[in-house]
């Protein structure tokens, strides 16, 4: 069901813009592939030295050893890999978006929103608790930085994913302050 249903939305049917603090933690899910072809742990210093702008040193260590955690236990459960941007891209896919959103709502664990995020990404709901532990952690870290990770509503997540007849006419980046704002 889930290769299905993004088979039908495509994978470039809905454009996702990250904020850039948000970059270098999505960075480390998306080097996990590059570390199956070789095994090359400075793959992931670029990310760490990124996330150095918004947090301190030992923070951003801490947040990509989760990330990392959670990017192969995900990619275990799920059997294949992720459908990833480019490093350095604030252009996120439709399964960025999922996993961006499971993690920032593992600090609501059992959230709707989670559930229906983790469906999409093919992550089952029993192991989920694994996965609200291991994302609680890395939500924990990134909350002691200036990373804007915000978690939509249930109904702001089925508008971006296209679920049901959820629209949102305009979603507008606030520069001011961390978060989004939509006008439904």
């Amino acid at each position: 069901m889930t290769e299905a249903f993004l088979n039908s939305i495509g994978h470039d049917s809905v454009a996702v813009l990250f904020h850039p603090s948000a970059v270098p933690v999505m960075d480390v899910f998306r080097s996990v592939g590059s570390l199956d072809e070789q095994y090359d742990l400075t793959l992931l210093d670029g990310p760490e030295e990124m996330l150095s702008a918004y947090l301190q040193p030992g923070s951003a260590k801490g947040i990509v050893s989760d990330a990392l955690l959670l990017a192969f236990a995900l990619t275990r459960q799920r059997g294949s890999a992720f459908h990833h941007r480019p490093l350095r891209s604030r252009h996120g896919s439709i399964e960025e978006y999922c996993l961006m959103v499971v993690i920032g709502a593992a600090r609501q664990p059992g959230s709707e929103v989670a559930r229906e995020a983790a469906a999409i990404v093919g992550v089952s709901p029993l192991p989920l608790d694994l996965v609200s532990a291991l994302g609680g952690e890395l939500a924990r870290q990134i909350d002691l930085g200036a990373i804007v990770f915000p978690v939509p509503s249930l109904h702001e997540f089925r508008a971006v994913i296209g679920i049901e007849d959820a629209q949102i006419e305009a979603i507008v980046e606030a520069f001011d302050k961390p978060g989004r704002h939509f006008s439904l």
